[in-house]
């Protein structure tokens, strides 16, 4: 890993996603507080955890409003390889289940992601697909596919599922105002989620 205890004094994590990366909102679109987005609210969390260190921290919010795994893969190189990053946060799949790509192929591309992060030198984080208002079977069945595979392999897991979900396995309305996009509760909700399995890497940055 790059920057997590080398003393060059900086900790980089890309976010690599779609718009629930991105931050949008189906009630303001168009002038998004940039505080709001989750990797923003990471940031945060983060340079507060590091607070009297001299490491500096830079969360690069990497999503992008209706991208696909596919798109994730074709951007890596720009988008994340040229951020030399610590950390990868990878999340992204819901788009290609809306276009009825089937969760074998999206897993396929996710782990495709991991590995590139690797190649690079980064320590990915495999997050787990969010509910939606009404939650479908590929969704969960991909969200199995994220845990297994995060276990099998030795993938940091950030599973953000359970964290959002009501008790019937959809979204909490809470956290959305369009039963998919978040509210600002809502990112800061995934951001606390994935900054609860960033954790442990950030007690090996020099002090």
């Amino acid at each position: 890993m790059r920057g997590i205890g080398m003393g060059d004094g900086f900790f980089v994590v890309v976010a690599l996603g779609d718009s629930l990366t991105a931050g949008y909102r189906t009630r303001d679109p168009y002038a998004i507080d940039p505080r709001v987005p989750y990797p923003a609210q990471l940031g945060s969390l983060l340079r507060k955890r590091l607070e009297g260190k001299t490491t500096q921290v830079f969360v690069v919010n990497a999503g992008v409003n209706g991208d696909s795994t596919d798109g994730m893969l074709w951007r890596f190189g720009q988008a994340t390889a040229s951020e030399r990053p610590d950390v990868v946060v990878v999340w992204g799949g819901i788009n290609d289940l809306g276009a009825a790509r089937d969760p074998e192929h999206v897993m396929g591309n996710l782990a495709r992601l991991y590995d590139s992060c690797g190649e690079i030198g980064a320590t990915p984080v495999a997050c787990t697909l969010t509910p939606t208002r009404l939650t479908s079977p590929n969704m969960k069945r991909l969200n199995d596919m994220i845990r297994f595979h995060a276990s099998e392999k030795g993938v940091i897991l950030a599973d953000l599922f359970p964290g959002l979900a009501d008790g019937e396995g959809n979204l909490q309305q809470e956290y959305s105002d369009d039963g998919a996009h978040l509210t600002p509760t809502g990112y800061r909700r995934v951001a606390e989620i994935i900054f609860g399995s960033i954790a442990p890497l950030i007690e090996k940055v020099e002090p």
